[in-house]
């Protein structure tokens, strides 16, 4: 019996990802990490640093033209047509609903940005 409750496909990319998280005002770290899996609303971060439920936090995913096509449903048809192929970031806040031992189950708020790799470069 299949007790799978979600509304969204998941897609088990293993994306590169890095997470910032801002403790205090003063306080803020980044952590490189993986997403083992992605949809529409969520996905799921591998890592040992353990987030605080309901934490807010902020998410650069790096996906290649074929990994964007596959979550096309999270992107409008103008927006895939700008990246004809190379890699980009994709940049998305969230907020841990999870917790596990190897990691964080995250849900996606509603914004989200595409940078392509040659400009995410000139920023960093």
């Amino acid at each position: 019996m299949n007790t799978e409750q979600r509304d969204q496909k998941r897609f088990f990319l293993n994306l590169e990802a890095k997470v910032s998280y801002r403790r205090t005002k003063e306080d803020a770290m980044t952590i490189n990490t993986v997403a083992a899996n992605i949809s529409a609303g969520g996905a799921f971060l591998k890592t040992l640093h353990p987030f605080p439920m309901a934490a807010q936090i902020k998410i650069d995913f790096r996906m290649n033209y074929d990994d964007l096509k596959k979550l096309k449903f999270i992107l409008s048809l103008d927006s895939l047509k700008q990246f004809s192929g190379g890699k980009v970031w994709i940049s998305a806040t969230g907020v841990v609903v999870r917790q596990e031992e190897n990691g964080v189950g995250i849900i996606f708020d509603t914004d989200y940005q595409l940078i392509p790799m040659n400009i995410a470069k000139r920023k960093r």
